[in-house]
């Protein structure tokens, strides 16, 4: 079949290699700081979050979020101009949110259906609609890193940026000016979204330029890593000469042995 449309949907976050691009006028719309995050949302119970945006209660929330029509409007009027003056050749959108499951698929299929509707014939792909589910990242009430950074919970905070925050451990941690550095979002650890754990390590990174010195940044992910507080936390740990600290996976029996 030969369309007059291709609709690409994709999701910003993966770094995959972005859609082929065929030949023809191309129309691009990122989404990602132009609408709410559906999963990000409170009101969102997980099972929705597990959904993608060809789901209708997903679809229907992103396509409810302000800005969302005149995102599709526009998106129908600059297509159609794009067709118009294309001489018969296709034109492209393509779509792209941080994720590729929610407010991209659910977007191009809205202007898919509106160009289908004028009687353009329209081929849709979701490149990432497929990938993993999307962790949710609001406050967990069981969580104590929650409680500090959500419900103004007791804690000596040293430094706080729009997406972290860096704080003075309870316990006064194993040195003079050892801080944790934790994401605003619940994470639990590391590996839930790397994206996340980057933005985590660039503050703590600039951090410890800032206040200058020798450092150790360490994280862990589960309890046999020794975690005990299950929200993605950095400790930023300054170190000098005869400390007497330990790197927490020095094995006993190599204490001995020869350094190389």
């Amino acid at each position: 079949m030969t369309y007059d449309v291709f609709i690409d949907s994709f999701g910003a976050r993966w770094q995959d290699p972005p859609p082929p691009r065929y030949r023809a006028a191309v129309l691009s719309i990122n989404l990602t700081n132009a609408l709410l995050n559906p999963p990000d949302d409170p009101a969102l119970a997980d099972v929705v979050a597990r959904q993608t945006g060809r789901d209708a209660g997903v679809r229907d929330y992103v396509l409810a979020t302000p800005g969302a029509a005149r995102i599709v409007d526009d998106a129908v009027h600059e297509l159609t101009a794009l067709l118009a003056a294309a001489n018969g050749r296709p034109v492209q959108l393509l779509v792209n949110c941080w994720y590729g499951r929610h407010r991209a698929p659910a977007i191009a299929e809205a202007v898919a259906r509106r160009m289908q509707e004028a009687g353009a014939r329209v081929a849709v792909t979701h490149h990432h609609i497929d990938r993993p589910p999307v962790p949710r990242k609001h406050p967990r009430p069981d969580c104590p890193f929650c409680r500090i950074v959500h419900d103004g919970a007791p804690a000596q905070i040293v430094r706080e940026w729009a997406d972290a925050l860096a704080i003075v451990p309870r316990s006064g941690g194993c040195t003079q000016g050892h801080l944790l550095v934790l994401p605003r979002g619940h994470v639990a650890d590391f590996t839930t979204d790397p994206v996340v754990s980057a933005t985590v390590q660039l503050r703590a990174a600039e951090l410890a330029q800032e206040l200058g010195g020798q450092w150790n940044y360490l994280t862990s992910c589960g309890p046999d890593a020794t975690q005990t507080v299950f929200h993605l936390h950095g400790h930023l740990v300054p170190r000098h000469a005869d400390d007497g600290l330990a790197l927490p996976w020095t094995h006993p029996a190599r204490e001995q042995e020869p350094t190389r």
